[in-house]
């Protein structure tokens, strides 16, 4: 069964996505190109934020039923990509998506309520008051029945609580790449890119917050340094792929895919598709630097 994987989004409303590929068996269709458009570099199109393991935001609301959607009928609302049944679908959402997106931002409504973060199973649903409310379900538990066993008003009051906090907590974040743990870069050391030149497990022991950021060190030794200069440490582009944002968008980062320019941290994607980091050896890096920096301020909204 599918299941939503969490991850940070741009902002705390949206729903935690999956990152899919071709190589999951989702084709998305090319962009449009007008004829004679001088050839770019490539970037990985079939690399998508997937919203609701692909089921659609649509039908819950309008056929009260959990319904796969299809590629062919794809809109994308703040950085995550939706699938829905038909252009009918799809024109409905793009009219108002915020009627459609699900409570909560798509975690578990159940687990809000007990402040916690639980990925939901998108088949396992309940539309209150207009909105789609997902729970999770496994052999072990069934989210949805002990929502249904609480008393309506407090459950939900206490999962709104809940979701207030966390969506201020998030919005902190200044839209970095960063999961619901809020651990940024898998654990790896930021400062282990400079100081041992490649990418080194941190430990929980040596945890700093920076910008709303959790960073995991090694050591003392590189709290130290990373408190005395945390703005050279702390990766470029919000910790998204710089290729990425040198063309307009934002894709997930391999954090052992990483290159230092000009004393700063710069991480990239690397999948089936892509290798990033080889793409940007390929271009003017004075210029990816300027454009993806570039990019980033307005991803931050400077």
């Amino acid at each position: 069964m599918n299941r939503i994987i969490p991850a940070v989004m741009a902002t705390s409303l949206l729903v935690a996505p999956v990152a899919l590929s071709l190589a999951d068996g989702h084709h998305l269709p090319q962009p449009s190109r007008s004829p004679g458009a001088a050839d770019t570099p490539a970037v990985p199109p079939f690399t998508v934020n997937l919203g609701l393991s692909g089921y659609s935001p649509v039908s819950y609301i309008q056929n009260n039923r959990a319904e796969p959607g299809s590629p062919r009928f794809a809109a994308e609302h703040a950085g995550v990509t939706y699938f829905f049944t038909s252009d009918a679908q799809q024109r409905a959402f793009e009219a108002n998506p915020d009627r459609y997106l699900p409570a909560y931002g798509g975690y578990c409504a159940f687990g809000c309520s007990v402040d916690s973060l639980f990925t939901p199973d998108p088949t396992n649903f309940i539309v209150i008051a207009g909105r789609t409310h997902l729970f999770l379900r496994n052999s072990d538990l069934d989210a949805r029945a002990l929502w249904l066993e609480a008393k309506p008003d407090e459950v939900r009051a206490q999962a709104n609580a809940f979701w207030t906090e966390h969506s201020r907590s998030r919005a902190y974040t200044g839209g970095r790449n960063v999961p619901a743990s809020g651990i940024a870069l898998e654990g790896y050391s930021p400062v282990s890119y400079f100081t041992a030149g490649r990418a080194e497990r941190g430990d929980a022991r040596f945890a700093v917050e920076y910008n709303g950021v959790t960073y995991h060190l090694t050591s003392a030794e590189q709290v130290e340094m990373f408190k005395a200069n945390p703005n050279r440490y702390e990766p470029q582009c919000g910790g998204w792929c710089a290729f990425g944002m040198s063309v307009e968008d934002k894709f997930p980062v391999d954090p052992t895919q990483f290159q230092i320019v000009d004393d700063r941290l710069y991480l990239f994607l690397n999948n089936d598709q892509i290798n990033a980091a080889e793409l940007w050896a390929q271009g003017d890096k004075a210029d990816l630097v300027r454009r993806a920096q570039a990019h980033w301020g307005r991803v931050r909204g400077e």
